[in-house]
């Protein structure tokens, strides 16, 4: 009976997900199971011993993005720098037509939509508790409610992989560089000086 290498089986079954990554980034989902396996080099039984269907590849691949989300944010915030650039490179001018071909896939197939909107409570949460501990080092606004806060950072960031589609001469660099300076002032702790004029401050 052949052995299977949990380490191996992770890592080939990682190949294949990235392989199916690009080509919904290129087709969307649409893309069919013979493009996944044309990228990936293998044959559609290879591919079937590692995802049954179409379905647990995008399943894999939200799995994915979340561990990776998950690993980027886990770190100590330990200066106040840390979060926005973490924030920052959670966005990727690569392939965002991907994000708006699920969310219209997702008007269509209810399947689609209810993981849609698992993955973005769970990114949420990931995002969140980032910055309770960076409000918790005293690093963060401790006025702004973090689960509010995470949902709106994360609209900015799936906003701002239109930018590309919206303007294709954006340098990719600058457009991080921005949103960097964006979500900086965002996350900024407030001094004393400026929350007591901001309450003298007429409305």
């Amino acid at each position: 009976m052949r052995t299977v290498n949990p380490d191996q089986h992770e890592k080939k079954r990682r190949e294949l997900l990235r392989a199916a990554l690009r080509r919904f980034a290129a087709e969307g989902v649409q893309a069919s199971i013979a493009s996944i396996c044309a990228e990936a080099g293998v044959s559609p039984g290879h591919l079937y011993h590692y995802f049954p269907s179409k379905e647990a590849i995008l399943e894999g691949l939200f799995q994915l993005v979340l561990d990776e989300a998950a690993a980027h944010l886990s770190g100590d915030v330990q200066d106040a720098r840390d979060l926005p650039a973490l924030v920052a490179d959670l966005y990727s001018g690569k392939g965002p037509s991907l994000l708006f071909d699920l969310l219209a896939e997702s008007q269509r197939n209810a399947a689609i939509a209810d993981r849609l909107r698992r993955h973005s409570a769970e990114m949420k949460q990931l995002l969140a508790s980032a910055i309770v501990r960076g409000q918790a080092a005293g690093l963060v606004d401790d006025t702004l409610p973090a689960e509010t806060l995470a949902t709106m950072l994360l609209a900015v960031l799936d906003g701002s992989k239109a930018i590309r589609l919206r303007d294709p001469a954006v340098d990719r660099g600058h457009a991080r560089e921005m949103l960097l300076a964006l979500v900086s002032r965002v996350l900024k702790r407030r001094s004393a000086d400026e929350m007591t004029g901001e309450m003298r401050r007429p409305r």
